[in-house]
C-alpha cells in the first residue's frame, strides 16, 4: 500500500502532457487484461519543476495479467526517460505492490500506475519510496 508523504517533506514537482498521459492510458486499455509497461520522457525545467512530455514504449516489453517488465538494455541512453508507466488489470488498485516497490527502489525517479478502466482520475503518481506524489497534467 503506498505510503503517505507527511507535509514537511518536500514532495518533486511533477507536470505531464495531457497527450502523453492519454497514450499510457490507451495502450493500458489495449492490452487489457494484461499490464502495460511504458516510461515516459521529459525534461527538468529551470524552476526544478519535471515535466514529462511524451511515451516511450520500450521494444520487446511484456506483459501478462501479474505483471509487466522490459530490458532497460534496449533504451538509447539520450532518451530522456524520466518515469515509469505501467497498469494494474484491477479497478482501484493504482498503488504499489510489494514488486513494485523494489523495482521502484532500484529505479530512482518517478512512477505512474494506472488501473482499470483506465480514465484520467485512475492514476497516481509515486516516487522511489512508494510515496504517492501530486502531478499536474498539462
Amino acid at each position: 500500500m503506498a505510503k503517505n508523504r507527511s507535509a514537511e517533506t518536500a514532495a518533486p514537482t511533477v507536470s505531464i502532457r495531457k497527450t502523453a498521459l492519454l497514450s499510457a492510458l490507451q495502450g493500458a486499455k489495449n492490452m487489457h487484461p494484461d499490464e502495460f509497461i511504458a516510461l515516459f520522457r521529459g525534461e527538468n525545467a529551470a524552476d526544478g519543476q519535471l515535466v514529462l512530455t511524451e511515451l516511450i514504449i520500450p521494444p520487446f516489453a511484456t506483459g501478462d495479467e501479474d505483471s509487466s517488465s522490459y530490458s532497460p538494455y534496449f533504451i538509447p541512453a539520450n532518451s530522456r526517460e524520466k518515469a515509469s508507466f505501467h497498469s494494474h488489470p484491477d479497478p482501484d488498485t493504482a498503488y504499489p505492490s510489494d514488486e513494485d516497490l523494489y523495482y521502484f527502489s532500484k529505479e530512482s525517479g518517478i512512477h505512474f500506475i494506472a488501473c482499470w478502466p483506465f480514465r484520467l482520475q485512475d492514476v497516481a503518481c509515486f516516487d522511489a519510496d512508494g510515496i504517492e506524489i501530486a502531478f499536474t497534467i498539462v
